[in-house]
């Protein structure tokens, strides 16, 4: 197969542009695109401690961080409140806006009151909410969460099987830093302070 001298012409034009293009780009001082932020996917309603219903876009229009889980969770949820909570009093006056919100994962066992009741023992800047069956998959589903109930134990007694990141969402929902589990409160306070 032979090629014609404009084909070829062609080619070698593309190829040498595609050189200036790159050589462009890596210059320093050139500063590179940065990358869209994943965002919160949808809207959704969940109860909040009073039993009231509450839309994500309205409250969720400061920074915040946000964790999915459950009352009855033996380790990650308590834990990862604790470390939150610690990391906005350590900031003090400068995170004074910052919200952390529980979400549940369990609407069988987590009533409003549940939550409310158990959110308070991490301070008052903590907010809890919940919802019907659906209401709880649909925001997990905007947060792209994985959770699954577990069989009963002998006891009659279940766990949640959840994803323990913990998120903080900027006041446009997007999602600024997704921290995993087991992250101290100095490292998700100083995850916060590069977005005050």
């Amino acid at each position: 197969m032979t090629l014609r001298p404009r084909m070829v012409v062609f080619c070698l034009l593309a190829f040498l542009a595609g050189i200036v293009v790159a050589w462009y780009l890596a210059r320093p001082g050139v500063p590179a695109a940065a990358p869209a932020l994943p965002r919160v996917g949808a809207d959704f309603t969940l109860l909040d401690a009073r039993g009231q219903a509450v839309r994500w876009s309205a409250i969720s229009q400061r920074l915040q961080l946000v964790f999915f889980g459950f009352t009855h969770c033996p380790e990650a949820c308590p834990t990862t409140l604790a470390n939150a909570s610690r990391a906005l009093e350590d900031l003090g006056a400068s995170a004074a806006d910052v919200g952390l919100v529980l979400i549940s994962v369990d609407p069988g066992r987590d009533t409003p009151e549940a939550m409310g009741a158990y959110v308070a023992r991490f301070g008052p800047r903590v907010t809890g909410y919940t919802g019907s069956a659906s209401d709880i998959a649909a925001a997990a589903a905007a947060f792209h969460v994985y959770y699954e109930t577990l069989p009963p134990m002998e006891d009659g007694s279940y766990m949640v099987n959840h994803a323990a990141t913990l998120f903080l969402v900027g006041a446009g929902d997007e999602i600024l830093e997704i921290l995993p589990y087991g992250v101290g409160s100095a490292d998700i306070a100083a995850a916060v302070g590069r977005h005050l």
